[in-house]
C-alpha cells in the first residue's frame, strides 16, 4: 500500500476530525486569497479611476467672471501638442412621465461640449455615436429613464421646452454622474452631455462658454504645453490656468489602515486554523501510540514514523488549499465588488490574482507543516518501553516563561501607536491565556455546582482535565471576538465622532451650490419659507506647491461678518469672527489634514498660485472641520478675492426654521431658484454618505472576523470530539449506572458553554483594551474618538460568542449520549 493510501486512510480513521480541520483550512486559506486579491486590485485600480475619471485633461482654463468669450478656444485651436474642449453647463430641469416626482428630483445639469469624442472628454461608448450631435447619457441614467438610442429626452429651459435625441450611451463617469434611482435623485441631479451650440442656443449664451479643458498629447510634452498655456493665459485678462491635479493621498487617505484591518481580519483565519491542526494533530498522537510503538518493534524508525504523520499533514493542506483557493477566488471576487462600491469607484479592471495566489498557497501549506511539526516530533520520541508498561506521562505544565513573555507583549502594545498593535497583543493574549482560563474555570466551579449539580461538578471537572487543549480551543474563540469587539465598537465611535464633527463645522443645516449667485440672490432666499438665515461665500481649488510637488488646495473666503453664524471649522478656542479679522493679507488658516500633509509649524509659510503669480502665505492657525471631508484652507474673503481674482460666489449656507423638515427646505428653495441649483447638501447627507462608508468597510472586516470565529467553533466542535473519544468507557459506564440521555447531552453541553464563556468574557475583556489603545492613535479622516464602550455592542456580541459554542457543542453531545456500554468496551 502506498503511503498516500496509508495516510487517508488513517485520516478516515476519525471523519469528523480530519472534515472539521480540513474545513478550517478551507476557511482560513479563503480568506487569505481573498484578502489579499481584492486589495492588490483595490490599490491598483483606485488610481487609475481617478486619472480617468477626474483628470482626463491635464489643465483647465476658466474666468474670474462666470463666463467669457468662445473666441479664447477658437484662439487656442491651432495648439499642435495638445487637444481641448470648450465646455458650458448651465442647470435645467427634466420632462418625465414618470408619476409621483417632485420638481426636485427633476434637476438636470446639462454639460455643452465644443467636442464630444475626443480624449479630453474619453467617453467610453456601450451604444451609439458621440458624433450624433444629440444627448449624451450613462448607462446608470438609461436604466432608471428607461431611455434607449433614438429616444427624444425633453427639458424647461429659459426659451422653453426643448426637445433632443439621444444619440449615445456611454458608462458611467464621474463628469456625467447621476442618482442610481428617483428616490437619490433627491438629493442629487442628473448630468447630460450635449453639443456646446445646443447649450449656447437653449439659454441665450451664444459665443459664451464657462471653462476649456486641454490635454497634452504626449507625457513628454506636458511642460511646453504648460508653458504655452501660461503665456497665452497672460495675454487674455479675465482667464486663469490651472493644471488638473489629484491628490491621490488625499482622495484615499485612509485607505491604508481600512487595508491593514482587512489583511488582519483575512490572516486571523489561517492563523486560528494552525491551533487547530495543532490540537488535532497533538491528540491524534496520543492516541495512536500503541500503533507507533508496535510499528517501531517491527522496524520502522522514528524518521519514518514521522514522515507517515507528515503525510497525512500534507494530504489535508493540499486538499483544504485547493477547496480554499476555489472558495477564495469567488471571496476576492466579492470583497473587490464590495470595496468598489463603497467607495464609488466605477472599474472594470482586472483581478491581481498572481500575489494572493503564491502567499495563500504557502500559507495552506506550511502553516498547517508548521503547527504539526511539535506534533510530529513527539511521534519520533514515542517510547516502546513506557508504551507497554502502560505508563501515562503526566502532563506538562504551562511554562510560566510562556505567561511572562505573553505579559511583555501585552504591555509592549501600549507602546505601538499604529493598528499592528493588533499582532502582539494576540500572541500576548495566547501565551497567558491557560493561566486566564484556570481562574476563569475556578470561578464558574461554583456556579456550575450550583445551578446544574452532577452535570455541573463533571462538565467542569472534564474543563480542567486537559488544561492545554481546552485553553487553546478557548482562546481560539477569544481572539475573534476581540476582534470583533474592536471592529464594532470603531464604527460606533467612529460615527458619533463624525455626526458631531459634521454638525459643528458643517455651516448650517444646507449647502447650496448654485451656478453663480447674483447679488439678488441671498435676499431671495432669506425670505424662502422655512429658512432663519443665510450666508454666501467662495471656494475655489488653489495650486499648492509643496516642496516642488503641485496639490490642489480647496481654499474658502469666509466673511468675520458671519463666520459666528455658519461655522465652517471649529476653533479651540475664542470666536470664529476674531480669528478670521486678525488674518493679514499674506496669512491662512489650515484645516488639520492640509497641516499634517504639509508638515509645517504655525508662523511657517505655504506656497499657493495667484493671480499673481506664486505667492507664499504664513499659517496662522490650524483649525478642525468636515467640509470637503476634512480637508481645505481659510482666509477672509476680501483676501480672497485680491488673491485669487475669482469675482463670483457660488455657495451658500442655510440655517433653518425648526419646524421645517430638511427635504422640505430644498424644496421651497429650489421652487424659488428651479434649474439655477446644482447641487444642495446638507449635514445629514454628509453623515449618511460617510456613516455608510464607514459601516460598510468595517462590516467588510466583521464578515472576516466572523469567518475567523467560524473557524472557532470548528476547533470546539474538534476538542469536545476529542475529549468524547478519550472518555468513551467512562461516558459508557455512567449511562450503565443510570445517567441519563439528558444528564450526558447536558453535561457535553456545558463543556462547550464554559469554552464559549471564557472565551468571550476573556476576549471582551482584551477587545475593549484594544477600544482603549487605539483610541490613542486611530484617525480616519482626521477625525479620532473617545475611548468608549458600548454595552449593547458588548452584549449582542457575548451573545454570538456563546450561540457558537453552544451550536458547536451540539453534535459532539448528541455523538456523546449515543455510546453503548457494549461499543465503549470493545473501544481502544
Amino acid at each position: 500500500m502506498k503511503k498516500w493510501q496509508i495516510a487517508w486512510r488513517n485520516l478516515m480513521r476519525r471523519k469528523m476530525r480530519t472534515f472539521l480541520t480540513m474545513l478550517s483550512i478551507v476557511i482560513g486559506v479563503a480568506s487569505t486569497f481573498g484578502v489579499i486579491a481584492a486589495v492588490n486590485t483595490a490599490e491598483k485600480a483606485f488610481p487609475i479611476y481617478l486619472k480617468e475619471a477626474i483628470a482626463k485633461a491635464d489643465f483647465n482654463i476658466a474666468g474670474t467672471e462666470a463666463y467669457f468669450s468662445e473666441d479664447v478656444h477658437k484662439q487656442m485651436s491651432s495648439g499642435k501638442d495638445y487637444e481641448s474642449v470648450a465646455m458650458l453647463k448651465q442647470n435645467t430641469k427634466l420632462i418625465t412621465k414618470e408619476k409621483g416626482i417632485s420638481s426636485i428630483q427633476k434637476r438636470v445639469v446639462l454639460t455643452g461640449y465644443s467636442q464630444l469624442d475626443t480624449t479630453v472628454t474619453g467617453f467610453k461608448v456601450i451604444e451609439g455615436d458621440l458624433k450624433g450631435k444629440g444627448a449624451v447619457i450613462t448607462d446608470r441614467t438609461a436604466k432608471v429613464w428607461g431611455s434607449k438610442i433614438g429616444d427624444t429626452v425633453s427639458f424647461d429651459t429659459d426659451k422653453g421646452v426643448k426637445t433632443i435625441k439621444i444619440t449615445a450611451i456611454v458608462r458611467y463617469t464621474k463628469d456625467l454622474m447621476g442618482p442610481s434611482s428617483w428616490n437619490m435623485a433627491k438629493y442629487h441631479h442628473w448630468a447630460v452631455a450635449v453639443p456646446l451650440p445646443t447649450v449656447q442656443d437653449w439659454f441665450d449664451l451664444n459665443g459664451k462658454i464657462q471653462a476649456i479643458q486641454v490635454k497634452a498629447l504626449s507625457p513628454n510634452k506636458l511642460d511646453a504645453v504648460e508653458n504655452e498655456l501660461d503665456d497665452f493665459v497672460k495675454s487674455n485678462p479675465g482667464i486663469y490656468m490651472q493644471p488638473m491635479i489629484i491628490n491621490f493621498d488625499t482622495a484615499f487617505k485612509d485607505l491604508n489602515t481600512f487595508f491593514l484591518a482587512l489583511y488582519i481580519a483575512g490572516f486571523l483565519g489561517i492563523a486560528l486554523s494552525a491551533f487547530i491542526i495543532f490540537n488535532s494533530l497533538y491528540v491524534s498522537i496520543k492516541e495512536r501510540k500503541s500503533e507507533f510503538a508496535v510499528m517501531k518493534t517491527i522496524g520502522y524508525t522514528p524518521g519514518q514514523l514521522q514522515g507517515m504523520v507528515l503525510t497525512e499533514v500534507l494530504l489535508v493542506a493540499i486538499i483544504g488549499t485547493v477547496l480554499g483557493l476555489t472558495a477564495g477566488y469567488g471571496l476576492a471576487h466579492g470583497l473587490k465588488l464590495l470595496i468598489f462600491m463603497v467607495y464609488g469607484v466605477q472599474s472594470t479592471s482586472s483581478m491581481e490574482l498572481a500575489t494572493g495566489l503564491i502567499v495563500s498557497i504557502l500559507a495552506g501549506l506550511l502553516v498547517p507543516i508548521l503547527a504539526s511539526w511539535y506534533p510530529i516530533q513527539k511521534v519520533g520520541k514515542t517510547s516502546v518501553i513506557e508504551v507497554l508498561k502502560e505508563n501515562k506521562a503526566k502532563p506538562s505544565g504551562h511554562s510560566k516563561w510562556l505567561g511572562i513573555v505573553g505579559v511583555l507583549l501585552i504591555l509592549s502594545s501600549f507602546f505601538i501607536k499604529h493598528l499592528i498593535l493588533v499582532l502582539p497583543l494576540m500572541i500576548g493574549i495566547t501565551l497567558v491565556f491557560p493561566y486566564l482560563f484556570k481562574l476563569f474555570s475556578f470561578l464558574l466551579k461554583a456556579f456550575y455546582r450550583l445551578a446544574f449539580k452532577f452535570s455541573g461538578d463533571v462538565a467542569i471537572r472534564n474543563l480542567n482535565r486537559n488544561i492545554g487543549r481546552t485553553s487553546m480551543t478557548s482562546v481560539i474563540l477569544s481572539l475573534g471576538i476581540a476582534m470583533i469587539v474592536l471592529m464594532s465598537s470603531l464604527n460606533s465611535a467612529l460615527l458619533q465622532s463624525y455626526e458631531k464633527m459634521i454638525n459643528q463645522s458643517y455651516g448650517g443645516n444646507l449647502d447650496i451650490m448654485f451656478h453663480h449667485i447674483e447679488k439678488e440672490d441671498l435676499g431671495i432666499i432669506k425670505n424662502t419659507d422655512g429658512v432663519k438665515d443665510a450666508a454666501t461665500y467662495s471656494m475655489q481649488g488653489i495650486v499648492w506647491n509643496l516642496d516642488g510637488e503641485k496639490r490642489m488646495l480647496p481654499v474658502y473666503g469666509v466673511g468675520a461678518d458671519w463666520i459666528d453664524r455658519f461655522p465652517l471649522f471649529t476653533v479651540s478656542n475664542g470666536l470664529h469672527s476674531a480669528l478670521i479679522k486678525s488674518l493679514k493679507n499674506d496669512e491662512i488658516i489650515l484645516d488639520q489634514t492640509s497641516f499634517a500633509t504639509w508638515g509645517g509649524k504655525i508662523g511657517d509659510s505655504i506656497t499657493l498660485d495667484t493671480i499673481h503669480g506664486e505667492k507664499t502665505f504664513k499659517v496662522a492657525a490650524m483649525v478642525n472641520t468636515m467640509k470637503n471631508s476634512g480637508y481645505g484652507a481659510f482666509m477672509s474673503d476680501k483676501n480672497f478675492k485680491e488673491n485669487f481674482g475669482v469675482k463670483y460666489e457660488r455657495n451658500a449656507l442655510v440655517i433653518k426654521e425648526a419646524q421645517i423638515s430638511p427635504l422640505q427646505l430644498r424644496e421651497n428653495i429650489y421652487s424659488k431658484f428651479g434649474g439655477r441649483i446644482e447641487e444642495m447638501w446638507g449635514p445629514e447627507d454628509w453623515v449618511s454618505m460617510i456613516g455608510g462608508t464607514i459601516t460598510a468597510s468595517f462590516s467588510m472586516v466583521n464578515a472576516l472576523v466572523v469567518l475567523g470565529i467560524i473557524v472557532s467553533g470548528i476547533g470546539i466542535a474538534n476538542t469536545l470530539l476529542i475529549n468524547i473519544m478519550e472518555r468513551v468507557r467512562e461516558i459508557a459506564m455512567m449511562r450503565a449506572v443510570g445517567v441519563t440521555h439528558r444528564q450526558i447531552i447536558g453535561m457535553i453541553l456545558l463543556e462547550g458553554f464554559g469554552i464559549g464563556l471564557a472565551a468571550t468574557v476573556i476576549g471582551i475583556l482584551f477587545g475593549i483594551l484594544l477600544i482603549y489603545l487605539t483610541s490613542t492613535f486611530i484617525q480616519v479622516n482626521s477625525l479620532t474618538f473617545e475611548f468608549g464602550v458600548s454595552w449593547l455592542i458588548i452584549a449582542i456580541i457575548a451573545l454570538f460568542g456563546i450561540i457558537v459554542s453552544i451550536i458547536s457543542s451540539i453534535a459532539p453531545a448528541s455523538r456523546a449520549a449515543k455510546i453503548k456500554l457494549s461499543e465503549a468496551l470493545r473501544y481502544e
